[in-house]
C-alpha cells in the first residue's frame, strides 16, 4: 500500500470522528476493519487490548458518549504522520471538553497498521492524568516534598 493511501486512510478516520463529535451523522469507526486489534495503554478504566471492532465499539462508542460533550470545538487532529509501508506513527492533538464541562486537550501518539484502506491495528497513548482528571474527575495532587 502506497504511503499517500496509508496518510489518507488515518486522515479520514481522524476527520469522522471530529464530524461525529461535532453533531455530524457519520459512523466514526466506519473506517475500522471488523477484526481490529486496539490497544490503549496506561492506567485508566478503558486502558486495555480490545480484540474486534464489536468490542471495541461496544465499549469504547458507550464510554465516549458519556465521557465528552460533542460540539463545534471539538476536535481531534493528526499533526505528524509518519509512514513507513502499511504502518503509521501518528500524532495527534484534540480539543474539547469533558461531559464535566472541563477542558480536554490532550496530546496523544498512535502506532496504526492499515490494511485494505481501514485499520487494523491500533496502539494509542496519551497523557493518563488528564484523562483521569478530566474524564474520571480524580483529583491528582502533587506530591509534598519529603526531606530528611
Amino acid at each position: 500500500m502506497c504511503a499517500e493511501r496509508v496518510r489518507k486512510a488515518i486522515e479520514d478516520f481522524f476527520s469522522d470522528n471530529t464530524k461525529a463529535f461535532r453533531g455530524v451523522q457519520v459512523d466514526p469507526l466506519a473506517r475500522c476493519r471488523n477484526e481490529l486489534t486496539w490497544t490503549m495503554t496506561g492506567n485508566t478504566p478503558v486502558a486495555r487490548k480490545y480484540d474486534g471492532l464489536p468490542e471495541f465499539r461496544a465499549i469504547i462508542g458507550s464510554a465516549l458518549a458519556q465521557q465528552f460533550s460533542g460540539g463545534p470545538e471539538f476536535g481531534i487532529y493528526p499533526v505528524e504522520i509518519v509512514v513507513e509501508g502499511n504502518r503509521a506513527a501518528v500524532m495527534v492533538k484534540s480539543q474539547g471538553e469533558s461531559a464535566h464541562g472541563t477542558p480536554y486537550n490532550n496530546n496523544y501518539f498512535f502506532f496504526i497498521e492499515i490494511k485494505d484502506g481501514k485499520l487494523l491495528n491500533v496502539l494509542e497513548s496519551c497523557d493518563g492524568s488528564l484523562v483521569m482528571q478530566s474524564i474520571f474527575g480524580t483529583h491528582i495532587e502533587e506530591a509534598a516534598e519529603t526531606r530528611e
